[in-house]
């Protein structure tokens, strides 16, 4: 053989060699990238659930203070026509 076709012979073996070490490093990213996305997935879900779980939370408290509120008022209400019963009944 001469020297050209041993050097020819050698540069195609590191061209494979560096070829398949390519593919194997594109699929190792391929791969995290895609575990990446799955992990990035269950966060999304996750914090979907909690904004669900927020948004229920937050209309069962609105609407305690809506009627916290209508009870104060229907207190003012009574305390109110209570005044006006002594009046009427107890005048001063």
């Amino acid at each position: 053989m001469k020297l050209q076709e041993i050097h020819l012979k050698l540069m195609d073996q590191n061209l494979k060699c560096l070829s398949t070490a390519e593919e194997k490093r594109s699929q190792k990213k391929k791969n995290k990238s895609e575990e990446e996305i799955k992990i990035l997935t269950e966060r999304l879900k996750e914090a979907e659930t909690c904004a669900e779980f927020a948004e229920k939370s937050v209309a069962k408290l609105e609407k305690t203070v809506d009627l916290e509120y209508k009870l104060k008022c229907t207190k003012e209400e009574h305390f109110c026509t209570q005044r006006m019963l002594d009046q009427t009944v107890c005048p001063e």
